[in-house]
């Protein structure tokens, strides 16, 4: 079974010497249909899974007509010029004569002239020539109805481009669902984060907003933004709000970002914003980094340990926190307390001397302690907001693409999330966990449980054998 393109570039399937067109999905989107290629009185069909095209149902009895095995081949060999086209600058007979000179004798004898074939490679690579092109500010930008829409299903559009800031310097997009929209609604719990990588020239960052909804965790908004600032983000929210202004979550997860943190309280007084516990371990071995303790601790055991009884402070009930702090800083050597110093100083505030006020951390402990969220079993980390990065960055193949390979990578993306959302509402299950994460999750939870404010350093050395640093 082969995959191979008509005349007009539309999927067909080629099995057993005949070739199907596609026709539609399955009413639960987890099948592709496919009829015979020619519109005339023939009622054979294929079913076929959507991933790997195993066939699932197959009515080749249907067939009032005989097969034609040439044809099948120079439609194949049609299909190779027209890619070959596209990802070579040969020359046209050149193209031509590698794709053709394996055919059989009867393929030859079908397949159309020499002048037929330079023509659709020609058009094939003038469409792709003077596609549209990259705009020069986001001013100027204009986006091709093509590029706004997304079809979920054959012959169905819908808006993908949700909103758009307007032409000015400081312009945002928003990509996604209107279906999307109502999980936003739905749900309770967000994870938001950004990725810079393959943001598309003249923005600085791809925003991913993604929501918990039947038993999984499901990316829905893809927001392009010009910048970092604490405006850019207000303004983001401003827009989601007015998409939808039923939106009322009650937690979000986002990593350490103070302008994209400050936004969030702006637009949902009543949410509880939780830091991502993997980014605050990622900023605190980039300290390390910085005072250069990176050598001794990939090297020295308990050096190792000692440091992560640090970061284990997240894991002790915020009322606590002072007094570990403390019993910290005298049981450390003297060649770490600078690490403590630092934490203490962004993450958990100091005290005057009479312990009475001080000065108040960048990060108050209320977004990063992780004390309650274990025992209520909540995500610790944006994991989630992480793995649709990482399938960006994949799909994407390339840094700081075009706009318009971005929207159309992303429309594939969409339809790989619908499939999987379709799957978790008929009664699948979402990928499992690691058993060794399934463990280390257990262990954490028993010593979180079993805590107990007169053996602090007991409990932190417990944690720091059971947590890594980023």
């Amino acid at each position: 079974m082969e995959k191979i393109q008509s005349k007009r570039d539309r999927e067909m399937l080629v099995n057993d010497g005949y070739m199907y067109i596609f026709d539609k999905f399955s009413a639960d989107k987890q099948k592709k249909f496919w009829r015979f290629r020619q519109k005339n009185d023939c009622l054979a069909r294929i079913h076929t899974s959507i991933d790997n095209l195993t066939i699932l149902k197959k009515s080749e009895n249907l067939h009032t007509h005989g097969s034609d095995a040439a044809k099948v081949e120079t439609q194949i060999a049609i299909t190779n010029i027209k890619k070959r086209a596209l990802s070579t600058m040969e020359q046209t007979s050149c193209v031509i004569n590698e794709c053709t000179s394996s055919l059989s004798q009867a393929a030859k004898g079908v397949l159309p002239n020499n002048d037929a074939l330079k023509k659709q490679i020609r058009r094939k690579r003038i469409v792709a020539r003077f596609a549209t092109p990259a705009p020069l500010d986001l001013i100027l930008l204009e986006i091709p109805e093509m590029y706004q829409t997304y079809s979920p299903e054959e012959g169905i559009h819908e808006q993908f481009l949700l909103a758009d800031s307007g032409k000015e310097i400081n312009r945002i997009l928003i990509f996604g669902r209107q279906t999307g929209l109502n999980i936003l609604e739905s749900s309770k719990t967000w994870f938001v984060d950004g990725t810079f990588s393959v943001s598309p020239s003249l923005f600085s960052q791809v925003y991913i907003i993604l929501a918990e909804d039947v038993g999984g965790i499901h990316p829905i908004i893809y927001a392009l933004l010009p910048n970092k600032k604490g405006e850019t983000y207000r303004k983001l929210f401003t827009m989601l709000i007015d998409l939808n202004p039923r939106l009322l979550p009650d937690s979000i997860s986002i990593d350490f970002e103070i302008a994209a943190i400050s936004a969030i309280k702006e637009a949902f007084p009543q949410v509880n914003v939780h830091g991502c516990y993997y980014h605050l371990t990622k900023n605190f071995r980039k300290k390390m980094g910085d005072i250069g303790m990176i050598s001794n601790y990939n090297n020295d055991a308990n050096f190792s340990v000692m440091v992560k009884m640090i970061i284990s402070l997240a894991f002790v009930p915020i009322a606590d926190l002072d007094v570990a702090t403390d019993l910290l800083a005298d049981d450390l050597p003297d060649d770490i307390v600078p690490l403590l110093e630092w934490f203490k100083e962004y993450y958990i505030g100091r005290k005057n001397r009479r312990k009475v006020g001080g000065r108040s951390p960048q990060f108050p402990p209320e977004i990063w302690n992780l004390y309650q969220r274990v025992l209520t079993n909540q995500n610790r980390t944006n994991n989630h907001a992480e793995a649709a990065n990482r399938r960006l960055n994949i799909q994407m193949g390339v840094t700081n693409p075009t706009i318009w390979s971005f929207i159309n990578c992303l429309k594939k993306i969409q339809t790989g999330r619908d499939v999987f959302y379709e799957q978790l509402v008929t009664g699948g299950s979402p990928p499992k966990k690691k058993k060794k994460y399934i463990d280390n999750d257990k262990r954490i939870l028993k010593l979180v449980s079993n805590y107990d404010k007169n053996r602090i350093l007991l409990f932190l050395r417990g944690i720091a054998n059971n947590v890594s640093l980023g």
